[in-house]
């Protein structure tokens, strides 16, 4: 069918204060912005953002502005100070966060960034997935840097190797392609599909090598375990 002009019928009905639209389809080329502008945005094509735009003063004299961003081509803002700064990358709720990668996302909380390509945060404070397809699923200061590396809580965990994984936790690393550490402080999966299940301060340095729990145990040799 033809394209309506604007200066024909609207498509918007006012009901008991509110504005409802006909019953069609509606097409934004450029995109739609729900509450206020953010005057520091450039904003992309397709773009959806959902926030307000705040500027105040600090007890320091420091002039500060805060505004959701969705930057390029079809990347999606809601929360508070969110930015989408790469193509399709969306920030859908939270304070702070950054998606930052081509199809990154960040579900919510605080400061978390998902800095690679299909990479995503899903909550917590101040963690970050830096590598492609990389995932933090919650915690604080947290970092999945290995390819398709996870961690899934905890804080200041890190799943460093490729396809690593830390479950929870703190202060532990999974250092190699396929290690995993499960849980429990400082514990670390340094080879080649090594692995930690419990404990504090164990070490799985052998490739295939394993440590079950206890206190500052290490499996120094491929396929040793400590139960």
């Amino acid at each position: 069918s033809a394209a309506r002009d604007l200066s024909e019928e609207s498509p918007f009905t006012l009901v008991d204060d509110w504005w409802v639209a006909d019953e069609k389809m509606f097409r934004f080329p450029q995109g739609v912005v729900i509450g206020d502008k953010n005057p520091e945005c450039r904003y992309g094509n397709a773009v959806l953002s959902v926030g307000i735009y705040d500027q105040f003063t600090n007890e320091w004299g420091e002039f500060w502005t805060y505004g959701n961003c969705p930057w390029r081509e079809g990347s999606v803002t809601f929360g508070y100070n969110n930015h989408a700064e790469d193509e399709f990358a969306t920030v859908t709720g939270g304070r702070g966060n950054r998606a930052s990668g081509k199809y990154s996302s960040v579900t919510g909380g605080a400061s978390n960034k998902a800095e690679g390509w299909h990479s995503s945060v899903m909550g917590g404070v101040s963690n970050i997935a830096s590598a492609v397809a990389s995932s933090v699923s919650g915690g604080g200061e947290n970092q999945a840097t290995g390819y398709q590396a996870s961690v899934s809580g905890g804080s200041k965990n890190t799943a460093q190797g490729d396809f690593s994984a830390v479950s929870g936790g703190s202060q532990s690393t999974a250092y190699a392609y396929g290690s995993a550490v499960s849980g429990e402080n400082l514990n670390r999966a340094v080879a080649v599909h090594s692995s930690v299940s419990a404990g504090q301060r164990n070490q799985a340095k052998g490739e295939f090598s394993s440590v079950s729990g206890g206190w500052a145990n290490q499996a120094t040799h491929k396929r040793s375990s400590v139960s």
